[in-house]
């Protein structure tokens, strides 16, 4: 199956209320929606930056709220086909001082409200935006799949344990009350529209201003933002209940990672390689350069172990592509679009600091 992405991908939903539509993979999504020529509504908590962020088009409708407070975005659910969930609070993988119950409230607690919002609207449909870090195994011999038990939700890291509990919020849901809940776990998400940044952003900038001289030998599976919303549009479509479609796209070395950026912005170095061992004293170098300098580092302790399980860990995308079509833009594409976003928002190396986000909404 060819891996360039297919213009013959299904239609989306007539009306759609998108998450999280300012975050990297939100902003892509209601890109695909309104190009599928589905009303959108896109749940902001900033209508100015959303205004500038999203596309100014006839079928985009911006609603104020949070996806903490079912108050705020009820109301925009009447009349909905379905919703398309991308809201998460991450701030763990780049900041420390982080706020665990916020990052539960949202990523866990929100979801069954959400859930339920949408049983009380009519809305037959909700996508659920996972993660590939809550599966439990999957190497190079045996890849995982979604018929791979998720992991417990250990505390050592709060975001992918936060992810367990939403998928078995979702679970446990959909069987009470016959809601049509599938399932997007993504990889390591880059592209344009990382206006955060996430943790792919910052690596980005700082790969392309230099100010990385080391990383570890180490990679992840990679994945367009853009691929991850058609997957999730076609899941809207025709995603069974309560399945699980993983959207991993390759697994890339990490230099190869920082290489392409260096091509892709035509500026930096690429970070020598470092023994894997050095990673966690590395990070914790970083966290405490950055606090010393009153800024947020580009990894932390927590962000830079769910990298290191990541090179370990293999993920098989067969039910995505089978039946969701979904193909996976090469890497080199993907940076080169990322770095032209970037530039074109003057968020470049030297167009100065981008503005810190703390939730992909």
């Amino acid at each position: 199956m060819s891996d360039t992405p297919s213009p013959a991908e299904p239609a989306g939903p007539a009306a759609v209320l998108v998450t999280g539509a300012t975050g990297l993979l939100g902003h892509a999504v209601v890109d695909r929606l309104l190009a599928a020529g589905s009303e959108v509504t896109a749940l902001v908590r900033d209508r100015e930056r959303a205004r500038a962020l999203l596309p100014d088009h006839p079928g985009l409708r911006l609603v104020t709220g949070d996806i903490t407070e079912p108050g705020s975005y009820r109301a925009a659910l009447r009349g909905t086909d379905a919703v398309i969930h991308t809201a998460a609070y991450f701030r763990e993988y780049y900041g420390p001082g982080h706020d665990l119950r916020r990052l539960y409230r949202t990523n866990v607690g929100a979801v069954e409200d959400l859930l339920r919002a949408a049983v009380d609207a009519g809305v037959p449909t909700v996508v659920h935006t996972s993660s590939i870090a809550v599966l439990g195994g999957g190497d190079t011999r045996a890849p995982a799949d979604e018929d791979t038990p998720n992991g417990a939700p250990g505390r050592g890291n709060h975001y992918r344990a936060s992810k367990i509990l939403a998928e078995r919020v979702v679970s446990a849901f959909g069987e009470r009350h016959g809601l049509r809940v599938p399932m997007v776990l993504p990889a390591w998400m880059w592209g344009p529209g990382d206006a955060g940044p996430t943790s792919a952003g910052r690596l980005f900038r700082a790969v392309a201003a230099g100010s990385v001289r080391a990383l570890p030998a180490a990679g992840n599976h990679v994945v367009d933002a853009r691929d991850v919303a058609d997957a999730c549009v076609a899941a809207a479509v025709r995603g069974a209940a309560g399945r699980r479609y993983i959207v991993g796209g390759r697994w890339h070395p990490l230099h190869e990672i920082c290489a392409a950026v260096v091509r892709a912005a035509g500026t930096g170095t690429v970070p020598r390689r470092m023994p894997r061992g050095a990673a966690m004293p590395l990070a914790a170098l970083l966290e405490w350069g950055a606090r010393a300098r009153g800024r947020e580092p580009v990894a932390t302790r927590t962000g830079m172990r769910a990298l290191l399980d990541g090179h370990h860990r293999r993920v098989s995308s067969a039910r995505a592509r089978r039946e969701l079509g979904v193909a996976f833009r090469p890497l080199e594409e993907t940076v080169t679009d990322q770095a032209g976003w970037h530039r074109e928002h003057r968020r470049s190396p030297g167009a100065g600091p981008a503005r810190r986000e703390t939730r992909n909404a």
